[in-house]
């Protein structure tokens, strides 16, 4: 009877302890790191993300609940700590900078018919080199983007190394291939989103990052090639032959390409329309994007009549009667991303019921979706 109680007890105590935990937090700190044989050093680290709120997403407790990651530091401190150790300060050495783009960690399955129960944990980094030139302003002279993986049966504790894998073989590129661009952008530390710059044609270029698409900072599309790729489609560097995953998105001048790896479990840009300060992706595959993971770094942005907007609403996850492919709405200056799921557009619709009735009236397909949403938006 005793034992009972315990196991009882056991339970309640286990549940309410996955109950508390909300974040799952990673610490870059490790006395097995040491100094590398460089000709540089990392004097500063900029936090160029769009996505702050979080690291990505990881499973804890017997539960498997799926909670958001942390650094235990502010993330600037975090990375430049780690990067003080593997590329520590030296008079004979160079100094760069980077501008971490984006950083994050993903958990999954690993083989679902497997009996082993393995999970996957993958860490990618993606960061701007910033050097100062002589007339004494940095300029960014190459991006580059790694990511690295383990399989195994808890990999939530393997997440630090993981990301600091993922920088080391980011700089290790770096050191080996030395690319630089052309014609090496300017970089700002104060240059803040231009709003004047979020309207319009994007003009045609390469862009590392959501603030430089605002602000006209891009690269010559000359130097790349628009291919073909799955349902999205792909940049080939010409020079180099190799694909290009890492960039924020490019245009052609008349279209432009977002990149979704942040929320995809696929590896391509798609192509977005510019609606006022939207992107809007006509249709993207519903199960190529890891949805949690979006509910996880927006859920608390989002409020609908003082609360919160239940993430299975926000993000589609409904009956099962969706289509397959689904539009899909990012807000330009937050990165916001919106399945306008059957559900979804009738939620938004609640407070407009001529609009609501007219869109019962339709097929609901992702062309009604998308007309609908735009006269929402306008009126």
């Amino acid at each position: 009877m005793k034992k009972i109680i315990l196991a009882i007890s056991l339970f309640f105590w286990l549940t309410a302890h996955a109950q508390e935990q909300k974040v799952h937090q990673v610490s870059l700190s490790n006395e097995k790191n040491t100094a590398l044989d460089t000709d540089f050093y990392i004097e500063n680290v900029y936090d160029g993300r769009q996505v702050k709120e979080n690291i990505g997403s990881v499973y804890v407790s017997l539960f498997n609940k799926k909670v958001s990651a942390v650094f235990q530091k502010p993330f600037e401190e975090e990375v430049l700590s780690l990067l003080a150790v593997l590329y520590p300060n030296n008079e004979s050495k160079k100094p760069v900078s980077i501008r971490v783009n984006e950083l994050y960690v993903t958990e999954s399955n690993a083989d679902s018919d497997s009996r082993a129960k393995k999970q996957k944990a993958t860490a990618t980094a993606v960061f701007d080199i910033i050097e100062k030139k002589e007339d004494g302003k940095q300029y960014i002279t190459g991006t580059f983007f790694s990511t690295r993986e383990y399989m195994g049966g808890d990999v939530t504790k393997k997440h630090a190394e993981l990301i600091t894998d993922a920088f080391k073989n980011g700089f290790e590129n770096y050191k080996n291939t030395k690319q630089a661009y052309a014609v090496p952008i300017p970089f700002n530390l104060d240059e803040n989103l231009n709003a004047n710059g979020l309207q319009g044609i994007i003009k045609e270029g390469v862009y590392l990052n959501y603030k430089d698409v605002s602000n006209g900072h891009f690269l010559n599309l000359d130097d790349y090639m628009i291919t073909k790729y799955k349902e999205g489609f792909c940049l080939l560097n010409k020079e180099t032959g190799r694909l290009e995953s890492g960039f924020y998105g490019f245009s052609d001048g008349q279209n432009f390409y977002l990149n979704l790896f942040r929320f995809s479990t696929i590896k391509y840009y798609l192509k977005a329309e510019v609606i006022g300060d939207s992107y809007f992706i006509d249709e993207v595959y519903e199960q190529s994007l890891d949805l949690t993971n979006m509910s996880l770094s927006y859920y608390s942005l989002v409020a609908l009549g003082g609360g919160i907007i239940p993430a299975m609403i926000l993000f589609g996850q409904d009956d099962g009667s969706e289509p397959k492919k689904i539009p899909l709405v990012i807000e330009r200056a937050t990165g916001r991303p919106t399945l306008l799921t059957d559900k979804y557009v009738l939620n938004m619709l609640e407070s407009d019921e001529v609009l609501r009735k007219e869109y019962k009236k339709t097929k609901r397909t992702p062309a009604d979706k998308k007309l609908i949403y735009m006269k929402f938006k306008n009126k």
